[in-house]
């Protein structure tokens, strides 16, 4: 799911459009620019029935949507939530819609070369499972 969730941001035309390819699953490369995302998995969401695991999924997954102004953040943020929204099948992995479950702020802070870095942390409930 992770590689597959990276794939898709990365392919969405509106979200690509403002950071190119710079989605990132646990943290952002050194030296690379911004606009950009970090992905976090913050729990696993593996359902049951009462026969035990089924394929389907719920992670809940951490969007760090980071920019140097709040005019690059703020629609990032809103690209992403349109994209996470949608069903789709990336790879191996088929995409439920994704539900928002909480958006604040990121505290603003300084990265070396670059500058006051902000932006939206928001946390989707991402369903998915393997095909």
């Amino acid at each position: 799911m992770r590689v597959d969730l990276i794939t898709r941001l990365r392919a969405s035309e509106p979200i690509s459009a403002i950071i190119g390819d710079r989605v990132y699953w646990d943290k952002r490369k050194v030296g690379e620019g911004f606009p950009a995302i970090v992905l976090y998995k913050i729990s696993p969401g593996r359902t049951y029935t009462f026969k035990g695991a089924t394929g389907l999924q719920s992670a809940r997954v951490q969007f760090d949507c980071m920019a140097q102004e709040v005019r690059d953040f703020d629609p990032l943020f809103k690209a992403v939530r349109d994209e996470m929204e949608r069903t789709v099948t990336i790879g191996e992995t088929e995409f439920g819609m994704s539900f928002l479950d909480s958006e604040r702020d990121m505290p603003t802070v300084d990265v070396a070369g670059i500058g006051p870095v902000g932006g939206v942390s928001a946390d989707f409930i991402v369903w998915w499972q393997s095909t």
